[in-house]
């Protein structure tokens, strides 16, 4: 469901910007498509989910699973454990399942969210395979006091509430951020597989999400700045049903618990970071009609130190250690269950004809406590071909280390698993240019990717299990173009995202599986994403529209679900009273009424509505006295 709310920037005061982790990532960019959500569209989703924004906005995959349910990423034809998610420079992927719920990422919390396209393990290490998307905070000093409240309502019982509370001067910041989103998600749909009765309620669907992060930042000098944060979620959720008897009552509750402490000290050529980080993250699973009451426990350690050299004047190294920790306890599990592993990582960007040709290089080595050393690569060429075109070309070995639950559950859980391992390649063109009250924006994007030893959970004799048994590869195109024009008062722009993706099985160990040269679930060919804009004054209207082609349900490729189209309007007014900025909207979600499915037998809301107000305020530091005495 989408949101509608767009910020008021302070323009007269000097910030300083905190960032503990752009630069590695600056690095790791050269070379590769990468995609910084603008703070523009990101406003426009501030109620929605991260997984929310990247459905509308990227050509990423988004198999969810329902208001409310499940949500996890597709990047170019891999699955959700091959995308590292990372929350200011920390993997947060489940060292569990190898995955993130996107549903439980609030997009309010977060201050820029980039998408790196393409395999980046030798930086970012395992899981960073199809690519990786990062969620950064980044708080300014000197700000003053800043207040944002934020208030919707919707069908279905939805209700939104979030806020910010900031203060910042020269040296210290403290943010405050909370939100609650609460629905009893009783939509109407139309049931295809039941012709006869297909006018259906979805029931014991009732979610909530609450959580709270708070971050502090204290400068010690001009070259050293010391910070903590902590973030808190928890949800809980009544999973659906959609089978004619009704006869779960599956309830799931998820309780995390992240925290951070970052030291970092900067000079004119050279640059040290030393963090570590303790997660811990619940999970609670119950049906009382199957007596299912399954309870799940995971511990994450992180210590990492990161140091970055500048030579040669635009030369750079970097290179770093990380030391990370899981600890899993499951019903499941016979006792607990733990995995470490230890890594270094190296990289240097070259500099030639004075920047109009870069260079990265990396690598990095990873020790784990299952006995398994990946070593992992990637090369990098930027060339600006002319001052309004640059082409991109990148290769790198990539890999996933298999999980606690691939290696321990029981039954089924294979400690024999080696890791996925492959070779992805790519190459991108882009053009952007400003004709007068015209901008243009337009690249494209080829790329290739390998894997072996695909892990995948088959029927076993005793219960399905994981195995190596598969080589999978993936190959697509992806285009970006936007057009923007502007006179006086009036901005209209529209933008066109697409994506083709041909991700098949090149050989299966897996006997009568009919699987090869067959396209993986659930991985749709063809995507297109796109939005136009009309704003005059303090009036914008926006609407976005989506195509999503066939998705196979089985291996075989005999089974699929059809094509849809999903599309939005939304339309805000900024104002203000005295010192408070005020943004009301009102928002008509999948406007024309598509019924249609994401997942199999997993339906979605036809036409609703959502209306809301965010307030806002920001109250400057006064400028300190000199003490002078006038004469």
């Amino acid at each position: 469901m989408l949101h509608s709310f767009i910020a008021i920037g302070q323009d007269t005061i000097a910030l300083k910007e905190v960032d503990v982790t752009a630069r590695r990532l600056d690095l790791s960019a050269i070379g590769k498509k990468t995609q910084a959500i603008d703070s523009t569209t990101k406003q426009q989703f501030v109620y929605n989910s991260v997984g929310d924004i990247l459905n509308l906005n990227t050509p990423i995959f988004i198999k969810n699973y329902g208001p409310g349910s499940l949500s996890t990423s597709s990047f170019r034809g891999g699955n959700a454990s091959q995308t590292a998610i990372l929350w200011n420079g920390f993997n947060i992927q489940s060292g569990m399942l190898g995955q993130i719920d996107l549903a439980l990422l609030p997009s309010v919390l977060f201050d820029k969210i980039t998408v790196e396209y393409g395999g980046s393990s030798s930086v970012w290490g395992s899981g960073a395979v199809g690519g990786s998307i990062h969620l950064d905070n980044t708080p300014r000093f000197n700000r003053g006091f800043t207040t944002i409240a934020n208030l919707s309502a919707g069908s279905f019982g939805l209700f939104n509430a979030s806020t910010n509370i900031e203060y910042s001067d020269k040296k210290f910041i403290s943010s405050t951020k909370a939100y609650l989103q609460n629905s009893v998600n009783d939509f109407r749909y139309r049931d295809t597989a039941d012709p006869e009765r297909p006018a259906k309620i979805q029931r014991h669907a009732t979610y909530t999400f609450k959580g709270l992060m708070q971050e502090f930042r204290y400068m010690i000098n001009n070259k050293q700045i010391i910070s903590a944060n902590i973030w808190y979620n928890r949800g809980a959720r009544q999973i659906p049903v959609y089978n004619i008897y009704n006869l779960s009552r599956a309830e799931q509750t998820d309780a995390n618990l992240k925290s951070s402490i970052n030291w970092n000290y900067t000079t004119s050529g050279f640059k040290s970071i030393v963090r570590t980080a303790f997660f811990n993250d619940q999970l609670n699973y119950t049906d009382s009609v199957f007596s299912i009451d399954s309870k799940s426990r995971l511990q994450t350690i992180i210590a990492e130190n990161e140091n970055n050299f500048k030579w040669k004047e635009k030369n750079e190294l970097n290179v770093g250690v990380n030391f990370t920790s899981y600890t899993g306890r499951v019903d499941n599990y016979e006792g607990t269950k733990t995995m470490s592993k230890a890594a270094l990582f190296l990289g240097n960007k070259f500099s030639f004809y004075k920047d109009k040709l870069i260079s990265y290089v990396s690598v990095r080595g990873e020790y784990f406590s299952t006995g398994k050393m990946p070593l992992t690569g990637n090369v990098s060429l930027e060339y600006k071909l002319t001052k309004n075109l640059t082409s991109k070309l990148n290769g790198a070995k990539v890999f996933r280390q298999p999980t606690l639950n691939e290696l321990y559950w029981r039954p089924g859980g294979n400690p024999n698993l080696l890791p996925e391992e492959g070779f992805t390649y790519e190459g991108d063109l882009a053009f952007q240019k400003t004709y007068g009250k015209f901008s243009v924006f337009i690249s494209g994007s080829a790329y290739m990717r390998t894997i072996n030893n695909w892990i995948l959970w088959v029927p076993g004799p005793n219960a399905t299990t994981p195995v190596n048994i598969q080589q999978v590869f993936s190959r697509g195109t992806e285009t970006s173009s936007r057009i923007g024009w502007q006179k006086n008062k009036l901005k209209i722009s529209m933008s066109v995202i697409s994506g083709y993706v041909l991700s098949t099985v090149q050989s299966s160990r897996q006997e009568n599986g009919n699987t090869e040269a067959r396209q993986l679930i659930y991985t749709p060919r063809y995507t297109v994403n796109g939005n136009l804009s009309l704003s005059y004054n303090h009036a914008t209207l926006i609407y976005y529209h989506q195509y999503i082609g066939y998705r196979f349900t089985t291996s075989d490729n005999l089974q699929w679900l059809p094509p849809y189209h999903y599309s939005s309007l939304r339309f805000n007014y900024k104002t203000s009273l005295q010192t408070t900025n005020m943004i009301l909207f009102v928002a008509c979600n999948n406007m024309l009424n598509t019924n249609y499915e994401v997942i199999a037998a997993h339906y979605m809301p036809l036409r609703n509505f959502e209306i809301g107000i965010t307030l806002s305020t920001n109250k400057p530091n006064k400028p300190k006295e000199t003490g002078k005495t006038p004469e």
